[in-house]
């Protein structure tokens, strides 16, 4: 994984991109086991001490497992410095095994990133829409969620989270739409949009335009580039 990061790390640098945040997905399953959840995070905290002045990690857990999730969150929120939490598709945010971690996660003060998208060819059986990644954000009013992918939420999903000021949106997922950023800042505010690539699925320059290309103001796309993540993860940052 260090070799395959370098080139990564590289083009953040040229397009200007201080701090990248990782977390990785161990091996892409829907419910991977707690060991292999653990590799995946072990991968990434090495990748930390390679670059500690550039590389923000997110621990990914499973809540399937909810005791070895917690171990992880000790493991490498507390004692290993990682950033946030990241969960993916193994339980609908709605699950009540979130609730214990979403509960952490505002007792360290530190945000989750969870997958959100409509789907129009169909959700998989546990994959979160933004009106589940809603529910839990009022469900847990004092902890901070960014819901991941922009452009899987639409309109639609922008709506649905607008009411829960905790709760954030990135701007990945998909390739640059017109009037999708902006329509984001109209209805949540510039300071709930946060830059994010899905890199090395998406480059950082089509993720870039997305913002650079949007009719906002330059304090608007300021917060956006960085203003807002810095907010979100100043625990790490302050360290």
């Amino acid at each position: 994984m260090r070799a395959e990061f370098r080139p990564a790390l590289r083009a953040a640098k040229h397009h200007g991109i201080d701090w990248v945040c990782l977390n990785a997905l161990a091996d892409w399953t829907e419910s991977p086991t707690p060991v292999r959840v653990r590799k995946a995070n072990d991968a990434v905290l090495a990748l930390m001490e390679d670059y500690p002045d550039r590389v923000l990690r997110f621990c990914y857990v499973n809540p399937r497992y909810p005791d070895d999730s917690m171990k992880e969150i000790e493991r490498c929120v507390v004692r290993g410095g990682m950033a946030g939490i990241k969960l993916w598709i193994a339980c609908s945010a709605r699950d009540k095994r979130v609730d214990a971690i979403a509960q952490r996660a505002a007792e360290l003060r530190v945000p989750i990133l969870q997958h959100a998208w409509y789907n129009a060819r169909g959700q998989k059986p546990n994959e979160s829409t933004p009106a589940d990644v809603a529910a839990m954000a009022a469900k847990h009013p004092d902890t901070m969620i960014v819901m991941a992918h922009l452009t899987g939420a639409g309109e639609r999903g922008i709506s649905e989270i607008a009411p829960y000021e905790n709760l954030s949106v990135d701007i990945s997922g998909g390739e640059p739409e017109a009037g999708v950023v902006e329509l984001a800042v109209k209805k949540l505010g510039a300071n709930r949009v946060v830059f994010g690539t899905d890199t090395p699925i998406r480059s950082y320059g089509m993720t870039l335009g997305k913002v650079v290309g949007a009719k906002l103001t330059a304090r608007e796309k300021k917060l956006i580039l960085g203003g807002n993540a810095e907010q979100l993860l100043s625990r790490r940052l302050a360290r």
